[in-house]
């Protein structure tokens, strides 16, 4: 699976948190408009040293900026977890993928779906290949393309739908249960610890099980979310929450592939000795 964001789509986040325009970024560097234009709408890979001038004008660190822009890295996969099936379905919103999971413990084989997807017919078709019933739904955030088929999961499925106490409930389910920091569910012998990650939305939320966490649209694989809601919010849940859990957490994002705290720690430009 290649990574969600290419070298423009960090170039903009990264303008994002400083609130500049692409003029910006031209006056703080002197590259033309015409070639800031090119890079981020994936037109143009910029000699190394135009990328390290962006990355430093723009706080990213420049080596892992250049690996990423020439498609030199990509996260190694992480291993499975003893006490549970995590399976990960690409749900398309039109032809834009979201990263959908069931959760199944194995012991009991009590399962979880981790956000909708706008069209989930693939997710009752392997719930039902995989002879289970969902008990529970849970949203790392209300975004359409991560919960837009809530109505039919509910329908098929009877089942509540978990979401952070700060973020709009979406159409499709009058059986909401309310999550906030620290709260645990139960599914089968398995324990779900909620853990806010606000930015991308106010009410972000990612759900911690073992060593795996399953994260939403607050970090991808060498790069951050989209700071819908707060720049500063999500660069802290990140740094503040998200890398300071151990190195061998698993990371499942809702876009892209899976990593590890420590990869990122040691790869995603935007966190590079940034997080103790």
């Amino acid at each position: 699976m290649p990574l969600e964001d290419e070298l423009g789509d960090i170039l903009q986040k990264a303008r994002d948190g400083k609130m500049w325009s692409q003029d910006d970024l031209v006056k703080a560097t002197d590259i033309s408009g015409e070639d800031i234009r090119r890079i981020e709408s994936y037109q143009l890979t910029p000699e190394n040293s135009v990328i390290e001038k962006l990355a430093k004008t723009l706080d990213l660190d420049g080596p892992a900026l250049i690996e990423i822009a020439q498609e030199r890295w990509i996260p190694e996969p992480p291993g499975s977890d003893p006490d549970f099936d995590l399976v990960c379905l690409n749900v398309f919103m039109g032809e834009y993928p979201v990263n959908c999971f069931l959760l199944r413990c194995k012991e009991t084989h009590e399962t979880a779906v981790v956000d909708t997807g706008a069209n989930p017919k693939k997710i009752i078709s392997k719930a039902k290949e995989m002879s289970v019933c969902p008990s529970m739904i849970l949203l790392t955030h209300a975004h359409p393309d991560h919960a837009g088929g809530l109505g039919e999961l509910s329908n098929a499925f009877d089942c509540p739908t978990y979401i952070d106490h700060k973020e709009p409930k979406p159409r499709g389910s009058s059986n909401f249960k309310i999550v906030k920091e620290g709260d645990e569910l139960t599914l089968g012998k398995l324990r779900i610890r909620c853990i806010e990650t606000p930015g991308h939305t106010n009410g972000g939320v990612s759900y911690l099980i073992n060593q795996t966490l399953l994260s939403g649209d607050v970090i991808f694989a060498g790069s951050m979310g989209r700071a819908n809601s707060s720049w500063s919010d999500l660069f802290n849940s990140i740094t503040e929450k998200v890398l300071r859990l151990p190195d061998n957490i698993s990371i499942y994002p809702g876009h892209g592939p899976a990593t590890t705290v420590g990869q990122e720690k040691n790869h995603n430009p935007f966190f590079i000795g940034r997080v103790g």
